[in-house]
């Protein structure tokens, strides 16, 4: 074998064709291959810097595209389950989840922008399908075990516009009012909010209530009124005009009327001035002092 193998060596350096052969590849197809790489190279990185002056989302677009392809070809990205866990759900049923993710898998992607990864894709559905859901997290155990974590917005209020109802939670997050969705009995005693964009404003007024809950049981609704300030109403009927400015010393004021227990003898409480509180005396109050 050893001898073969010398026999071989002799050969080609000995063989007038092996001996241009390899001059050929040494002195002029060499330095063609390597100019070859250093052109592309340079255009490369001619065409990266570019790329990053004048269309940097353009990169971001190869990138992810070259990402998503990958996945997809080394079959990594499939929409095969043997199994979906669902946790935290509580208005959302299980098979509405499972519905979304059966239909969702059964897409054929043709156009490549519209391509996206097998979790992204998922969550994009079933957050635009379910509004109950806040947030969403999804994970898969390869092969096949879908686990799928959710979490709901917390009804906190109702809140009315322009004719239309929503359930809104603490921070003024929308979700429309639906019979189905939930039982009427958890709706009923929530605080009923009304005014348009007065969802948006929520967040700073649920925070004043928060301040003392036992009087915060007795409000039944609140306005958002010219998209500026709050009245609230009471289950008294009591109404309470709120300034622009300063909610926050205008709510220790009622607090403090509320501690002395005579928060019942009033129909409107107007702490719309800075430092001043005009009170109108509900109708028995009020004759009791014109009799005096």
């Amino acid at each position: 074998m050893i001898k073969i193998r010398n026999h071989f060596k002799d050969f080609l350096l000995t063989n007038p064709l092996s001996r241009k052969l390899k001059i050929f590849i040494n002195q002029t197809l060499r330095p063609l291959i390597i100019k070859l790489l250093v052109l592309i190279v340079s255009f490369l990185i001619i065409a990266f810097i570019a790329l990053k002056m004048f269309k940097p989302d353009a990169i971001e677009k190869i990138f992810h595209k070259t990402n998503l392809y990958f996945l997809h070809y080394l079959n990594l990205d499939n929409y095969q389950f043997e199994e979906i866990k669902i946790t935290g759900n509580k208005r959302v049923t299980n098979q509405e989840i499972i519905n979304i993710v059966n239909s969702t898998k059964r897409r054929i992607f043709t156009d490549s922008e519209e391509y996206q990864p097998l979790i992204q894709n998922l969550i994009d559905e079933i957050k635009s399908q379910l509004l109950w859901i806040s947030k969403i997290t999804i994970s898969r155990n390869m092969p096949n075990v879908l686990h799928i974590t959710i979490e709901e917005y917390e009804p906190f209020a109702i809140w009315h516009s322009e004719d239309k109802k929503f359930i809104i939670d603490k921070d003024g997050n929308p979700v429309p009012y639906d019979e189905k969705i939930g039982n009427e009995e958890e709706f009923k005693h929530m605080i009923i909010l009304s005014g348009r964009s007065a969802n948006n404003h929520a967040k700073a007024l649920f925070n004043i209530f928060a301040i003392n809950p036992k009087l915060s049981e007795k409000i039944y609704s609140a306005t958002w009124v010219g998209d500026r300030r709050w009245n609230i109403r009471f289950d008294n009927d009591l109404l309470v005009k709120l300034p622009e400015d300063d909610i926050y010393n205008a709510w220790q004021q009622l607090i403090k009327i509320y501690d002395q227990g005579k928060i019942n003898d009033f129909r409107v409480i107007d702490l719309r001035i800075n430092d001043k509180i005009y009170i109108e005396y509900n109708d028995a109050i009020a004759k009791e002092l014109k009799s005096i």
